[in-house]
């Protein structure tokens, strides 16, 4: 196998029969994100020796789409998740055929599932759309992870930009209208599970000051902003309307009285990923 592997060479269309062909996987997510799993594969592997063969963990790998370009490439990959996607028959039989080594993490916030790696065997981690997901204290999972990291290794983070134009738009017009305020929305938090939240949100700023506050040995000067023409276009050309800031702008406190008038409905919420009661 080369390992002058360029991502451009397979195509969404190609990865999708690939997966298809060990079983079922998320189609319209593997189409929708091939051309970012190119360019965090583009820039994962920009520093690497061509020549290298790298031990590779990627964290929330999910149904392993990420994972296929860097096995193609002839890297040793372990891949962890939830138990339900890994124990899943057709990520277990993309996983083989890939030669890729799955683990479980059931306790993400404690770092069990990566017990099982030796100290300094990690070269790379991929965690890819992942940290905007976190809804504990990460300080446990990331000392599993710095353990497991040989000197020189590397953490490739790749997430949503907290200061992108439209999310700002889209913050402001809950705020101003009175709608909501900043983060996610009531109705995202009572219909969406858990992990399916973007909780927090960063900027490159705010993430540079995450990883030294976890370590001063963490080196973040090394990035990359993508940016489409589309959204450079709709930035300059966007006109601000202002708009009158309603009453609850002006408070800086909430005072709220919950009274529990009576006990006759219950809670007539379930969380989605937990079967109604027959």
């Amino acid at each position: 196998m080369s390992y002058d592997f360029s991502p451009t060479e397979f195509s969404a269309e190609e990865a999708l029969k690939w997966f298809e062909d060990c079983g079922d996987t998320d189609a319209g997510y593997l189409l929708a994100h091939w051309s970012r799993f190119q360019s965090t594969y583009e820039f994962a592997m920009a520093p690497v020796d061509k020549r290298a063969r790298l031990d590779i963990l990627d964290v929330g790998c999910h149904w392993l789409h990420n994972a296929l370009l860097y096995a193609r490439a002839g890297h040793r990959l372990t891949c962890i998740d939830g138990s339900a996607l890994v124990e899943h028959a057709s990520v277990i039989a993309a996983a083989e055929r890939m030669g890729a080594r799955l683990l479980p993490m059931r306790r993400m916030e404690t770092g069990e599932g990566l017990r099982a790696l030796a100290d300094n065997s990690i070269d790379l981690v991929l965690f890819s759309e992942i940290i905007e997901h976190i809804a504990f204290n990460p300080i446990p999972f990331w000392k599993e992870i710095y353990r497991i990291l040989r000197p020189g290794g590397r953490i490739v983070i790749t997430t949503p930009n907290a200061v992108y134009h439209r999310s700002i738009d889209t913050q402001m017009n809950h705020l101003l209208s009175g709608r909501g305020g900043f983060g996610i929305t009531v109705n995202d938090i009572m219909a969406t599970g858990t992990y399916g939240h973007h909780w927090k949100e960063y900027s490159l700023p705010e993430l540079r000051d995450y990883f030294a506050k976890l370590s001063g040995d963490f080196d973040t000067s090394r990035h990359a902003m993508p940016t489409r023409e589309e959204d450079v276009n709709a930035m300059l050309g966007a006109i601000s309307e202002l708009v009158a800031a309603c009453a609850d702008v002006r408070a800086h406190s909430i005072y709220l009285d919950v009274v529990l008038t009576r006990k006759d409905a219950g809670i007539s919420i379930s969380p989605p990923w937990i079967p109604p009661q027959s």
